[in-house]
This record gives structure tokens, C-alpha cells and sequence, in this order.
């Protein structure tokens, strides 16, 4: 009867942290990736990514996903016909962070915030910018790029 309970109890911590995982923006990790060098060669085998270029306001962003990764990506428009991909992604502990608002990221979890047209760190705690994507204007479309080192 206790194998039971205790089994119970691991399949219920594991639904929850699944939940929390979902709820902060990452499909698959739950904390940053350490890796150095961001992959050369995309993981999808579709289209990339993409958005109706209407749809991102200068100042304002729509998400997307990494096919990658399948984390949150924020395609935005610091300026008129400038576009890059942020991460949504916090850089210190992993949370979902805001969508751009008076030219910053806010990540709910600690205060971070980021520049929403660079990903630089504004403040703290978080001490890396946001990861940056490439994003390219085809026609009446963003398309969502490679990692940008």
C-alpha cells in the first residue's frame, strides 16, 4: 500500500512540474541551455517559423516558437522596418519573460528586465542579454531566423 501512495505522489510531481514547464515558456528544459556554440544547422524539417509582418507593430513583437527548442521566441520591431528575434526566455533563471513594453522585457520571476531591441540586460539579476534570432522580411512576412552568435 505505500509503494502505492509514494508512486502516486511522483506521478503528481511530475504532472506539476510539466505544468510549470509549460506555464514559463520552455517545452523541454526548464533552465537556460549552457551550450556555447548555438547549432549551425536547423532542427526543423518545415517552414521556419513565421508572422504576418502587420502583426508586429514598431514597439510591439508577436511569438513565435524555436523549432529547435520549441521555446518562446518574441519577434519584435524596435524601430520601423527593423526586426530581430529575442528570446522569451530569461537569462537567470529560465522563466517565460514579458512581451516587450516600453522598449523593455520584464521577467516576472526576479525583476529582470531587457532592452527589447538589443536583449541587453537593463538590470538584474539576470547578467546575459536574451539570446538574439535572425529574422528576414519575405514579402508581407517575418520569417524566424537561426540563433545569431
Amino acid at each position: 500500500m505505500d509503494g502505492g501512495i509514494a508512486a502516486v505522489a511522483i506521478g503528481g510531481a511530475g504532472l506539476l512540474t510539466g505544468s510549470l514547464t509549460r506555464t514559463f515558456g520552455r517545452a523541454k528544459h526548464s533552465a537556460p541551455q549552457q551550450s556555447a556554440a548555438p547549432a549551425t544547422t536547423p532542427a526543423q524539417s518545415g517552414p521556419a517559423p513565421s508572422v504576418a509582418a502587420a502583426s508586429v507593430p514598431v514597439g510591439g513583437s508577436a511569438q513565435v516558437k524555436d523549432p529547435a527548442t520549441g521555446d518562446a521566441v518574441y519577434i519584435v520591431q524596435p524601430k520601423a522596418g527593423q526586426y530581430c528575434g529575442l528570446s522569451a526566455v530569461c537569462t537567470h533563471s529560465g522563466c517565460a519573460v514579458d512581451a516587450p513594453k516600453n522598449g523593455q522585457l520584464y521577467c516576472p520571476c526576479h525583476g529582470s528586465r531587457f532592452d527589447a531591441a538589443t536583449g541587453a540586460v537593463v538590470n538584474g539579476p539576470a547578467v546575459k542579454p536574451l539570446p538574439k534570432y535572425t529574422v528576414t522580411q519575405d514579402g508581407d512576412k517575418l520569417n524566424l531566423g537561426p540563433l545569431r552568435s
